[in-house]
C-alpha cells in the first residue's frame, strides 16, 4: 500500500478511527507540519475538534534529520537512549541543542495556536496524529507532554510507522492506529507518492 498524498492517507486512517466519530470527549492533536494535513481530514470526516501538539527533534551532529532526542514546550527532553549510547552523545551537546530549539518551538506553537497554554484534559481522550513516525522521539515527547494534562486515554494515529518504533511506542500510550508498519523502512516519505513539504500558508488555511 502507498498513499497518493497526506489527504489520501488521512481518509484511509479515518476509517480506522470510526469508533470515535462525533464523540464529545475526544480531541485530535496534530503534529505539525504534515500531521496537520492528515488530522484535518480526519477531523472533518469524524467531526472531531482539532488542536496541535508540538515537540522538536534534536538531531545528531552528523545528520540533523536523525533524531537522537526531542524536546517539548516545557523544555522536557526525551532521549532516544539507544542512539545516544551508540553515538556516544554528550549531555552538553543535547542541552545546548535544547536551548536552541526551545525558543523556536514556543514561537511556532503561538503562531499555529495563538497561545502556549493548554486546557486540562481530565475525562477526555487525546489522539496524536502524524503523517508518519520513524524514530518516535518527537511522538514520545508529545505523549509525555499531553499526559501531564491528565487525559483518561492517549492514542496515536498515523498512516505509517517503523516496526521497531511501533513496539516501543505501544509501551507509552493506550493504543496505536496505523495502516502500514513493515520492513524495509528507510523513511516515512517512501510510502507516499507525493510527500512534498507543507507550507506555512496551507497550515494557516487548514487551521482557520
Amino acid at each position: 500500500m502507498y498513499f497518493k498524498d497526506r489527504v489520501d492517507a488521512g481518509r484511509k486512517l479515518a476509517e480506522k478511527l470510526k469508533s470515535f466519530k462525533e464523540r464529545q470527549d475526544v480531541t485530535l492533536f496534530a503534529v505539525p507540519r504534515g500531521g496537520i494535513v492528515v488530522a484535518k481530514v480526519i477531523a472533518d470526516q469524524l467531526k472531531l475538534p482539532l488542536d496541535i501538539v508540538l515537540a522538536k527533534k534534536i538531531g545528531a551532529p552528523f545528520n540533523r534529520e536523525f533524531a537522537i532526542a526531542a524536546v517539548d514546550i516545557n523544555g522536557d527532553i526525551v532521549l532516544n537512549s539507544e542512539y545516544v549510547e551508540y553515538f556516544s552523545m554528550k549531555e552538553e551537546y543535547i542541552e545546548h541543542q535544547k536551548e536552541k530549539v526551545l525558543e523556536s518551538l514556543k514561537q511556532q506553537l503561538v503562531k499555529y495556536r495563538g497561545k502556549l497554554e493548554y486546557e486540562n484534559l481530565e475525562n477526555r481522550i487525546a489522539i496524536i496524529v502524524d503523517d508518519g513516525i520513524a524514530t518516535g522521539a518527537t511522538t514520545k515527547a508529545c505523549i509525555r507532554f499531553l499526559s501531564k494534562l491528565n487525559p483518561k486515554h492517549i492514542y496515536i494515529a498515523t498512516p505509517v510507522i517503523a516496526p521497531s518504533t511501533l513496539k516501543e511506542l505501544e509501551k507509552e500510550c493506550d493504543g496505536i492506529f496505523y495502516l502500514i508498519s513493515r520492513e524495509p523502512f528507510y523513511a516515512v516519505g517512501q510510502f507516499y507518492v507525493d510527500f512534498s513539504e507543507v507550507s506555512e500558508d496551507s497550515i494557516k488555511k487548514l487551521l482557520s
